[in-house]
């Protein structure tokens, strides 16, 4: 099988195709992520995955490439990775107790062939009632800075999510159905190890659901 470079170095992405088993090779796409005009929420998370995908395409001739995009959108307004602590509280209390949608577009290229294949992974996420104090405590342990959404589901955030619906690993960032879906439609056969993706975490969110959202502890960090 001919390679797959993933089109993206964030952690979260590389992490759920290494657990899956996928033997690939992850490329900075290095480029501007905003699109050239406003778009709508679906929209730009498309326009941002393939963006990306032909950014490395271009330099990895051969190759099979796979985009992707995650974004939170709560009613057609997109959170994205917050700007500094401030922002990342303002997002969060405009989640709290909130239903919202993370959608994760994936574009995948593969020149060779000629084949381009594109789609786009929904999940609903409910959080949990967010007092100002544990939004504060959350902010503070610095995980809100590089998340869309100024939380991380995988991290200490699933303890501020009170259920989802839909792909869990779409949230993290890589819905790993779909991707095998889109490689298929391209003739690439993509045998998984776990084609649900993550699940330990799955385990830690559905535990989490039983417990109050944390508060503080007197040394500033969260304290469950």
């Amino acid at each position: 099988m001919r390679p797959i470079v993933l089109a993206s170095t964030s952690p979260r992405r590389i992490e759920i195709l290494t657990q899956s088993g996928v033997a690939f090779r992850a490329v900075a796409p290095g480029i501007d992520e905003s699109p050239p005009a406003p778009l709508g929420p679906l929209r730009h998370v498309a326009w941002a995955a393939a963006a990306k995908a032909y950014a490395v395409a271009n330099r990895t001739p051969g190759a099979i490439v796979v985009g992707a995009d995650t974004e939170v959108v709560l009613k057609r307004r997109i959170y994205g990775k917050p700007g500094d602590r401030r922002q990342a509280a303002a997002f969060l209390r405009s989640l709290s107790g909130r239903r919202h949608q993370v959608y994760t577009a994936v574009h995948v290229i593969d020149r060779r062939s000629g084949c381009e294949a594109h789609g786009i992974s929904r999940t609903d996420v409910t959080m949990r009632e967010l007092s100002s104090r544990v939004i504060a405590a959350y902010v503070r342990t610095g995980e809100a800075q590089d998340k869309a959404g100024a939380y991380a589901i995988q991290g200490e955030g699933h303890r501020l999510v009170k259920s989802i619906r839909g792909p869990y690993d779409n949230v993290v960032g890589m819905p790993m159905r779909l991707l095998t879906r889109l490689l298929g439609q391209c003739g690439i056969p993509l045998p998984l190890k776990n084609p649900d993706g993550p699940t330990v975490t799955q385990k830690r969110l559905k535990r989490s659901r039983r417990q109050p959202a944390a508060e503080p502890s007197s040394a500033g960090r969260m304290h469950w």
